[in-house]
């Protein structure tokens, strides 16, 4: 029976469907099966996955084929329907760094009513990251980023020296906002190139070669029912392993 073509779609003879923009549009992210996704969560209105640190959220320069919506379009066709003004489903992004939950919307429906969600400020989010530096045991930093209002809470769940284990709240949703908040408290995050010190001696110590920042829990009304949902997602390897460094300096230091 005949269907609607897709970009990407095998043609007769080994060919393969390519949609051009017109002159001025971004032509739409070209889909790559070899990536491999973790979903979570999926049913007919979004997706839930866990981000791998590493992995870009978008194309752009360097990064053609090789982002987290590339292999989001090739499991799941329709979000190119959506088309730029939907952000292809993306209703959030995390930093490069950053691994972790996000959400996907898969519909129109879906997508407006996530974002109206977002910027009703009902999507709740917890993070974790490994900081340097002092901290009271819990506050909050209220800093505007690029000129807007920012809050994040925060709470220092653990400390082995100078290394901390810290949650984190955004209460908005700011580009690099939970990075230039704990720098602001002289606690940058660790393996923060662009707010911290990046990777220097302590990160070494440590094996660290990331970002030390995980999106870990995501609470939002469905966007079917209203009813809130939740997911978490495991600290990643490498930082529970840089934490049992840091707890095992931090004794030797003592000892």
């Amino acid at each position: 029976p005949p269907r609607a073509l897709r970009a990407g779609d095998l043609l007769p003879g080994n060919g393969r469907l390519v949609v051009r923009a017109p002159a001025g549009e971004r032509p739409p992210p070209q889909p790559n099966n070899k990536l491999r996704l973790k979903v979570l969560h999926e049913d007919e209105a979004l997706v839930v996955l866990d981000k791998p640190a590493g992995l870009t959220v978008h194309p752009g320069p360097g990064h053609g084929t090789d982002t987290l919506l590339n292999g989001l379009v090739a499991r799941y066709p329709e979000l190119v329907e959506l088309g730029t003004e939907r952000g292809y489903g993306l209703v959030q992004r995390l930093d490069m760094g950053t691994s972790g939950l996000m959400v996907v919307a898969r519909t129109p429906e879906s997508y407006d009513a996530l974002r109206e969600s977002f910027s009703e400020r009902r999507v709740r989010k917890r993070y974790r990251a490994l900081a340097r530096g002092g901290l009271p045991d819990e506050g909050e930093v209220d800093q505007p980023v690029g000129g807007k209002e920012a809050r994040s809470r925060f709470r220092v769940a653990a400390r082995a020296g100078e290394v901390l284990q810290v949650e984190l709240w955004p209460e908005t949703g700011r580009t690099h906002q939970l990075r230039l908040h704990l720098a602001s408290q002289g606690a940058p995050i660790l393996g923060d190139e662009r707010h911290g010190t990046g990777r220097d001696d302590l990160t070494a110590q440590l094996y660290l070669t990331r970002l030390a920042l995980h999106a870990e829990e995501l609470c939002l009304p469905h966007p079917l029912t209203g009813e809130e949902q939740c997911w978490e997602s495991e600290w990643p390897r490498a930082l529970r392993k840089a934490w049992k460094r840091a707890e095992k300096l931090a004794a030797d230091e003592q000892g």
